[in-house]
C-alpha cells in the first residue's frame, strides 16, 4: 500500500476520494503501489481528479474528513506525490501529467 509519512493525513484524503470515485484500477494501484509507467500516469491523473473534487466539495459546502475546506491539504498532497513519484522513478510522468492538467 502506498503510505505517505510526512503528512499522514494525506493517506486519509486519498483513501476517501478513492472510495468516493470508486475506481477499481486506482484502488488496486493504491493497494499495490505504482508498478509501471501506465499505472503512474493513471495514478497521477487520479490525483488531479482528487484536487478537482476537493475544490468542488469546498464550493458545495460538503464536509469531507470533518472539514468543508480541505484545500489547505493540497500543498501537503503535492509534497507527498512528488516524493513518491521520485522514489518510484516516475517523477517525469508526474510532471507531464501535471503540465497537461
Amino acid at each position: 500500500m502506498i503510505q505517505f509519512n510526512r503528512y499522514p493525513h494525506i493517506n486519509d484524503l486519498v483513501s476517501y476520494y478513492i472510495a468516493k470515485i470508486n475506481d477499481k484500477k486506482i484502488s488496486e494501484i493504491y493497494e499495490n503501489g505504482v508498478q509501471s509507467e501506465i499505472e503512474a500516469e493513471a495514478f497521477c491523473k487520479f490525483i488531479w481528479l482528487l484536487v478537482e473534487h476537493v475544490h468542488a466539495d469546498e464550493e458545495s459546502g460538503n464536509s469531507v474528513l470533518g472539514s468543508v475546506d480541505n484545500t489547505e491539504m493540497l500543498p501537503d498532497l503535492s509534497y507527498e506525490i512528488t516524493g513518491y513519484m521520485r522514489k518510484t522513478g516516475y517523477f517525469a510522468v508526474w510532471e507531464r501529467v501535471s503540465e497537461n492538467s
